[in-house]
């Protein structure tokens, strides 16, 4: 299952630098938002990086977007790559 960003996020832009993936990105209505498309759960680090580095807890796993690891492996191998930084 995808993740998702609540209310209680305080906008630090620790989970934006931990996201290898770049699902994670600030929206029209200025608030930190996780694209569901891209995020894949980190299956391949074995850990949620943006959910075990944010502080207040506002990264929580978004019930909307049910996946199973098939899935988020698939996922994985057509994601488009997007030029590092």
């Amino acid at each position: 299952m995808a993740y998702r960003i609540t209310r209680d996020c305080i906008a630090c832009g620790m989970c934006i630098l931990q996201c290898v993936n770049r699902a994670i990105y600030v929206n029209t209505n200025d608030r930190y938002a996780i694209n569901s498309e891209r995020c894949t759960e980190c299956i391949e680090l074995g850990k949620r990086r943006c959910h075990l580095i944010c502080t207040v807890g506002a990264i929580q796993p978004d019930p909307a977007h049910q996946e199973t690891k098939a899935v988020l492996w698939e996922k994985l191998r057509h994601l488009p790559t997007i030029p590092t930084r």
